[in-house]
């Protein structure tokens, strides 16, 4: 365990490097442990925002910043509560922090002096918590220190008192200094634990109050800016940090099969295991991000807000992930021709199209539904989004390992979608879809042609709803980008046309003919993907035609006409897939060169061999 983590130890350095600060001495309990997490992804977030990413989504975006606070601010309350419950802290402690807090607030919420204001916040405060005050105060003067303590306490209430009465004196300053009495009354102790989590909800209450102005207008620069350098400090000042991956999370998800199959490689081939160590700590990283997203259908409107960070963090590690882990670059180092370099080479290669193709899945549909401020969209995109990052990722740690066990990846992932059955979803939902507009337009065109307007826009919203229904399926997000975004325009079209029009009939008419666009769109999709499956099909069983008669050669003996006469067959069966597949073509031409020299004959069969199995892989995965 500790050799992976050294091989990946590039790839799993944390997020955020902790800070110079010392670490203060607080317990890692469960609800420090997701505050930390929450914090440290929402920060990871702003390190990697930029003022040109905002574009359009200006307005949503100071709702993601100020939902995300709020969060943060729950979290941070939940975790100082739970502090004080495990440390069985005695009730006047308790009342005591929570005045510290509200004093720290106040000062800061009402920054702006206007002694009015001020006035009426206080009076009200004082009204609220007159009792809790007074118990305080009498559990603190049982002691001749306490006695001295309340006295100053007293003689400073007053001077804020007669501050805000007279307007004489700085009421603020009077506010903190009371605070600052009051937090030396606390025990050392209890101190040490509870002042970090009160400076961060006074941290993170005062970031809130600032970013109320800039929302009038949707977040500006400026605020980000701000929000992330406080954040930076405090996190520094904390002394915390966020790992890709931790230790207990390997141990957990690598079983001791997986990791017999690791020390396999480390003996067999050292360059195989670091690749395939590498690459099975960063999708265990990546997985632990997009598990711990919590389900946004049930989930409240800040809450949905306040997830939309996490999935900009996973977006930006998949793009690390193929530029540093899975690039075929790191193939470079295996031997040449080897049957690991090419099957490790073919797998890097589909990994990074595979990652980058779910960056910019996360990329566009954030900004679309962020763009229009649709919370059940949103709700919608998030969890579609995480289905398909678990389902991808699933599938490319199972075909990792099934590189080198079929049957320890039928094992671990027995639910693991594959590339054909993602496919054949997509191909069965898009039918269903056009089998219900076809005979639809149709009646829509009649009603049409009689001017039925009451039918008419019966038959188009039900086929709006239809329309909604497929955008918000998950099936969706396996639609190519170019593809998707057609399909959006075409439907965003089409819904503007049905929504709260200026005149009726016209606007029907426009409605019809957009549901029109969507048909022959529907049509030339389906076509293009139905083309292409007699031919890979055709080189499906030529592949494999060809991979049964080079097994039956190699098992042949001696140079005998049935040894020849398989040669033949095998030349004659697979020259035709060079037509699509010209490596197939050269594969075949080193064996042919070889079985005439009568050098590595075997070598140059097997990698023909190899070949032709892992083509015949693709080409069932690719009838989808």
């Amino acid at each position: 365990m500790n050799e992976i983590i050294h091989m990946g130890a590039g790839d799993v350095l944390p997020l955020l490097e902790t800070g110079p600060g010392a670490e203060l001495e607080v317990g890692e309990s469960l609800h420090l442990a997701r505050l930390r997490r929450a914090f440290g992804l929402f920060l990871t977030f702003l390190n990697q925002f930029s003022e040109r990413r905002l574009g359009e989504v200006r307005s949503a975006m100071g709702l993601v910043l100020q939902h995300s606070l709020a969060e943060l601010a729950d979290l941070a309350a939940a975790a100082h509560r739970d502090m004080l419950d495990r440390n069985r802290e005695p009730e006047w402690v308790v009342n005591l922090l929570d005045l510290v807090a509200s004093l720290r607030t106040m000062a800061t919420s009402l920054g702006s002096g206007e002694d009015d204001q001020l006035k009426e916040h206080w009076t009200a405060f004082l009204m609220e918590q007159r009792d809790p005050v007074r118990a305080l105060f009498a559990e603190l003067a049982r002691d001749e220190a306490g006695k001295a303590l309340v006295a100053r306490l007293n003689t400073q209430m007053k001077a804020l008192n007669r501050a805000l009465q007279t307007g004489q004196g700085n009421p603020l300053s009077a506010i903190r200094n009371l605070e600052a009495l009051l937090g030396g009354a606390l025990p050392e102790s209890t101190r040490l634990r509870a002042e970090p989590l009160l400076l961060i909800q006074h941290v993170i209450a005062s970031l809130r109050i600032t970013l109320f102005r800039p929302l009038d207008r949707g977040v500006h620069w400026p605020a980000v800016e701000q929000i992330r350098g406080s954040l930076q400090w405090l996190w520094n000042h904390l002394g915390w940090s966020l790992p890709r991956v931790e230790e207990r999370l390997l141990e957990r998800n690598l079983p001791s099969d997986v990791r017999a199959l690791l020390k396999k490689l480390r003996e067999g081939h050292p360059p195989s295991f670091r690749i395939v160590a590498r690459a099975l700590v960063s999708h265990l990283a990546l997985l632990s991000l997009v598990e711990r997203a919590e389900p946004a259908a049930n989930a409240s409107i800040p809450q949905r807000y306040a997830s939309v960070p996490t999935f900009y963090v996973i977006e930006s590690e998949l793009g690390r992930l193929a530029e540093r882990v899975f690039h075929p670059r790191v193939a470079d180092g295996l031997p040449a021709g080897s049957e690991e370099a090419l099957l490790l080479g073919a797998f890097l290669r589909q990994a990074v199209l595979s990652l980058l193709q779910d960056q910019a899945t996360i990329r566009g549909l954030l900004l679309q539904t962020l763009t229009h401020e649709d919370v059940d969209q949103l709700a919608a995109t998030l969890d579609n989004l995480r289905a398909l990052l678990l389902s991808h990722q699933r599938q490319l740690m199972g075909d990792l390992v099934g590189l080198f066990s079929p049957e320890l990846r039928a094992k671990l992932f027995p639910d693991s979608p594959s590339l054909t059955e993602e496919g054949d979803r997509l191909r069965q939902r898009l039918h269903r879809l056009w089998q219900y507009m076809d005979p639809a337009l149709s009646q829509i065109r009649l009603h049409l042609e009689l001017r039925n307007w009451p039918r008419l826009a019966l038959a188009l919203a039900q086929a709006q709803a239809q329309v909604a229904g497929f955008r918000r399926s998950p099936e969706f997000l396996l639609i190519r980008s170019v593809d998707r975004v057609e399909f959006e325009r075409l439907s965003s079209q089409f819904a503007r046309n049905l929504d709260d029009p200026p005149d009726l009939e016209p606007a029907l008419e426009e409605a019809a003919d957009g549901l029109g666009e969507i048909l022959r769109f529907l049509d030339q999709f389906l076509l293009r993907i139905n083309a292409r499956v007699p031919l890979i099909r055709l080189d499906l069983n030529t592949s494999r035609e060809a991979q049964r008669m080079g097994v039956s050669l190699r098992e042949a003996r001696g140079d005998t006409p049935e040894r020849t006469r398989l040669a033949h067959r095998l030349i004659q069966t697979t020259k035709p897939l060079g037509v699509r597949d010209p490596q197939a073509l050269n594969l075949l031409k080193r064996w042919v060169r070889a079985e005439r020299s009568g050098r590595e004959v075997r070598t140059q069969l097997d990698a023909l061999l190899s070949h032709l199995d892992r083509l015949s892989t693709r080409l069932e995965a690719a009838l989808s």
